[in-house]
């Protein structure tokens, strides 16, 4: 079978941003697939084989799984798909879970990982979540070691705390963290001001995942909304797509939202062109809702990015 590639045939419309402080350039909305699961039937699966496949045709070629989701069967839905075009025209993350305790174990769930995605090497591991019962030196052992037998391109962390990430940093012997994948959204803001600022100077990518909530946003309340429909407008785009774009116009960020439909696959990808004002990113610093803290938008004033567009 010939490998699909489809830059010859599609128009490529995703912008692409630096890595961290490598020369990899990855799209800054990517493909989320949390939501692939255990025990559905086989029209489930092939709808997100479709949405996946159209996310590569529009550039979204960023594409974000892990071994937890539906305990091994996104990996496997994933490998399906981009086993059909070039290998060099993808980048594929994918996660370690914790629940793996010791130095053996953590090796074995990588390789099972490459397994199920039908892969040599992914472009980025990431350890999924800092564990109380596994040291976080001994997951840097195994990233290190991942990555100095070829079996991916990059490491990184994911739901790690600016000290955990500063800890995990200097148990690595030759390796270099280039990501931390955070939960971050319009409404959920604390890592934009408090994380952030760190990976900006340090060079690190900050990964937001969920930057539509659970719900794409269609349980906003009445502030977050009155300010996302004058902006929406202004833009001729949607609240949604407002709200992705709102993200990625901060430096160091790129973001995979997931869609199970095409129509929303689409209307995420269109937001990448949205170049929003200063006043409108930092007018949503000042929203009274519990995720954000007490933070002065002082903190996050030189975090917009103006340099990508």
């Amino acid at each position: 079978m010939n490998k699909n590639k489809f830059s010859d045939k599609f128009p490529l419309i995703m912008r692409k941003v630096q890595l961290g402080k490598t020369k990899e350039k990855i799209s800054v909305i990517g493909q989320g697939t949390w939501g692939i699961k255990q025990r559905k039937d086989k029209a489930h699966y092939e709808q997100w084989k479709k949405s996946l496949r159209r996310g590569i045709e529009l550039g979204m070629t960023h594409i974000d799984t892990a071994e937890f989701y539906g305990h091994g069967i996104s990996e496997k839905v994933v490998g399906e798909v981009i086993k059909d075009y070039e290998r060099d025209e993808l980048f594929i993350t994918t996660k370690l879970f914790p629940m793996h305790l010791r130095y053996k174990s953590m090796k074995r769930a990588a390789y099972k990982s490459l397994k199920r995605l039908g892969l040599n090497n992914v472009d980025l591991y990431l350890i999924h979540w800092p564990s109380t019962l596994t040291s976080i030196r001994t997951q840097m052992k195994v990233m290190d070691d991942l990555l100095n037998e070829g079996m991916t391109r990059y490491i990184g962390v994911s739901n790690f705390s600016v000290e955990q990430f500063e800890k995990a940093q200097s148990y690595l012997k030759k390796g270099e963290l280039v990501n931390n994948q955070l939960h971050a959204n319009i409404k959920r803001q604390k890592h934009i001001h408090k994380s952030l600022p760190y990976y900006q100077k340090n060079g690190i990518t900050l990964t937001a995942y969920s930057p539509l909530g659970h719900r794409g946003f269609t349980n906003l309340n009445r502030d977050i909304r009155e300010k996302l429909n004058p902006i929406a407008k202004n833009h001729n785009s949607t609240i949604q797509q407002v709200a992705i774009a709102w993200l990625i116009n901060h430096e160091n960020i790129i973001t995979i939202p997931k869609a199970f439909h095409l129509e929303h696959l689409e209307s995420n990808a269109q937001a990448a062109d949205i170049k929003l004002s200063q006043n409108e990113i930092s007018i949503f610093y000042k929203l009274k809702i519990l995720e954000l803290d007490d933070t002065s938008s002082e903190a996050t004033k030189n975090t917009l990015n103006t340099s990508s567009f």
